[in-house]
C-alpha cells in the first residue's frame, strides 16, 4: 500500500506556482496602495503650499490696494487747482492777468 508520487499529486496538493500567484498579487496590491497613499500625501502638501502662497498674494494685493488709494489721494491733493495756483504764485511769481491785459487772438484762415 505504498503511495507513489503520482498518486500524491492527484490528491489536491498545491504546487509552488499556485502558492506564489496570490502572494504576488497581494504584494502588487500593497505596492499600489502605498503608491496611491504617497500621491495623496503629495497632493495634500502641494494644496497647502499653494493655499499659503495664495494667502500671501491676497495680503499683498490688499496692501497694494491701500497704497494705490493713498497715491490717488496724494495725486488729487498735489494736482488740485488751488495747489497749482498757489505754487505758480509763490515759485514762479505768476499772477492772473487783469482784464485790460488780456488780448484775444483769432485764428482766421483765408481761402
Amino acid at each position: 500500500m505504498g503511495n507513489t508520487r503520482d498518486e500524491d499529486e492527484g490528491k489536491g496538493y498545491i504546487g509552488h506556482t499556485e502558492l506564489y500567484r496570490p502572494l504576488v498579487i497581494l504584494l502588487v496590491l500593497i505596492l499600489a496602495i502605498l503608491v496611491s497613499a504617497l500621491i495623496v500625501i503629495k497632493a495634500a502638501y502641494d494644496y497647502r503650499r499653494l493655499f499659503n502662497d495664495h494667502q500671501v498674494l491676497v495680503h499683498q494685493w490688499d496692501e497694494l490696494q491701500v497704497e494705490w488709494g493713498q497715491l490717488l489721494l496724494e495725486q488729487s491733493t498735489w494736482g488740485g487747482h488751488g495747489r497749482i495756483e498757489s505754487e505758480a504764485e509763490t515759485r514762479l511769481q505768476m499772477r492772473v492777468p487783469e482784464m485790460d491785459e488780456i488780448e484775444i487772438i483769432r485764428n482766421e484762415q483765408r481761402n
